[in-house]
């Protein structure tokens, strides 16, 4: 027992003697926070009480860098009554000074080893309804609701809606605390959330191409759809206009829905006359083709298919250069409005973009052409009548007004007061059909047309590159 117990003191000696420096460096160094104690992160050596009150206050009066988006503006703490609770950190710190802390802290020191670190969170007080109405005021004069697009008239273009944006008051109400008892930064970035503009709708489009078809000195209509949505405009697009060459997109569609498999050299040749130049024999080649070696027969039977294909106004009362009788029709009924139409071959912008319609949707494997003539027209016929077409060299009209690449195909027609086209064009955020016609009294010059056409073409084409972009 004896031995135990001197065995004992001789720890206890020892220890004294390996804890003797530690314990006079804890003395030295102890201040109004204890040694292996910390406040907010910060360590304050063998500061008195008076000297950590002076420093958490300097350091939490600091003001707040704040930012809402790219706004920088200034928030004081005292704005918000904010003040540092010293008397509750100094009592909790003091009372981390229990034996089993000074010992781990002695006992760290003597081996040389980090101690660890206990460390007291920032007590503060602050007025919360300050802080509310601070945010509410910034929210008041920072926050917008989005904006629209707009129809910019004199510029021909549709300026692109704005974003809006809102503060979102709790996440930038904790933002704003953790920042004010955070000693490492004063920077603070409030929590903004950014709507969206409304959606740019065809309504702004067609108020754009309404005002351009105005500035035009005669009789304009126009035609667009939208083929993966649907979407359409329709202006002065069921008046009556000489269908002219544009027939002939008619034409050919119905001759590959005669023919059975590839044309052969001769129906080949006369097609990509038909399509790629005047080609006015060549289409009449090819009505008699239609009607088994006749004609007129050909302009029976085209008549008829447009019939079925719900096409009330297009039509053809004989083969071109000739005359045939009289067809009235809804679009040339009309007494409101007239563009003294060839009485022989007429159509309508709408009715002409339709049958451009039926053949992109019948390359795409749907559409109302299969519907009608599932067994007699494939789609295989027609991605081929988009290659014919695609020969026309003409590109004035509609496709001036498109970028340079842009995969479009179109047919055109003219006469001396009056000239009409009609395309599919891949836009940026899939094909659409575009069917314009023009008619002035007395004289319509090439020209002019083209510009009126390339222009409109690039408004419709702005438009689209716009939706995309917002995507």
């Amino acid at each position: 027992m004896r031995k135990l117990i001197l065995l004992s003191l001789a720890v206890l000696l020892i220890c004294a003697i390996l804890l003797a420096p530690s314990y006079l460096r804890y003395l030295n160094t102890r201040g109004a926070i204890p040694p292996g104690v910390r406040v907010a992160g910060l360590e304050f050596g063998s500061a008195d009480a008076n000297a950590v009150v002076a420093a958490l206050n300097r350091q939490f009066s600091e003001p707040l860098i704040v930012y809402y988006a790219d706004q920088r503006i200034l928030l004081r703490p005292q704005m918000l009554a904010f003040e540092v609770d010293v008397s509750a950190i100094l009592a909790e710190a003091q009372a981390l000074e229990t034996p089993g802390h000074l010992l781990r802290v002695w006992l760290a020191d003597a081996l040389h080893r980090p101690a660890v670190v206990v460390n007291v969170p920032l007590r503060y007080r602050f007025d919360a309804e300050r802080l509310d109405d601070w945010l509410n005021d910034l929210a008041a004069r920072l926050d917008r609701a989005p904006l629209p697009a707009q129809v910019i008239l004199e510029r021909g273009m549709i300026v692109p809606g704005q974003a809006g944006r809102q503060l979102d008051l709790p996440v930038s109400r904790e933002r704003i605390l953790a920042t004010l008892s955070n000693p490492h930064t004063r920077t603070v970035n409030l929590a903004v959330r950014e709507t969206a503009p409304p959606a740019v709708t065809m309504a702004l489009l067609e108020e754009l191409l309404q005002a351009r078809l105005d500035r035009f000195p005669g009789v304009a209509g126009l035609f667009l759809r939208h083929i993966p949505t649907g979407e359409e405009i329709a202006l002065n697009a069921d008046v009556a206009y000489s269908a002219m060459g544009t027939m002939k997109l008619a034409i050919v569609q119905e001759v590959l829905r005669k023919l059975d498999g590839t044309p052969d050299l001769r129906t080949s040749m006369l097609i990509s006359q038909t399509v790629s130049m005047a080609g006015i024999a060549s289409a009449n080649e090819l009505l008699a083709l239609i009607g088994d070696g006749d004609t007129d027969q050909g302009v029976v039977a085209l008549n008829r298919s447009l019939s079925r294909l719900g096409l009330k106004n297009t039509f053809m009362a004989a083969p071109y250069e000739r005359v045939g009788p009289l067809i009235r029709t809804p679009a040339n009924s009309r007494t409101d409005i007239t563009t003294r139409p060839d009485p022989f071959i007429q159509t309508t912008p709408r009715e002409m973009g339709i049958v451009m319609q039926m053949v992109v949707e019948c390359s795409r494997g749907g559409g109302a052409l299969l519907a009608a003539y599932r067994d007699e027209i494939t789609q295989a016929e027609c991605e081929m009548l988009l290659t014919y077409l695609a020969l026309n060299p003409v590109t004035d009209l509609i496709v001036s007004g498109l970028p340079q690449g842009t995969r479009a195909i179109h047919r055109h027609g003219y006469t001396s007061d009056t000239e009409g086209d009609v395309a599919a064009i891949w836009g940026p955020t899939g094909p659409y059909v575009l069917a314009i016609f023009l008619y002035r009294p007395g004289w319509l010059e090439w020209n002019f047309a083209s510009e009126t056409m390339g222009a409109l073409s690039k408004i419709v084409w702005d438009y689209f590159m716009l939706t995309a972009s917002q995507q």
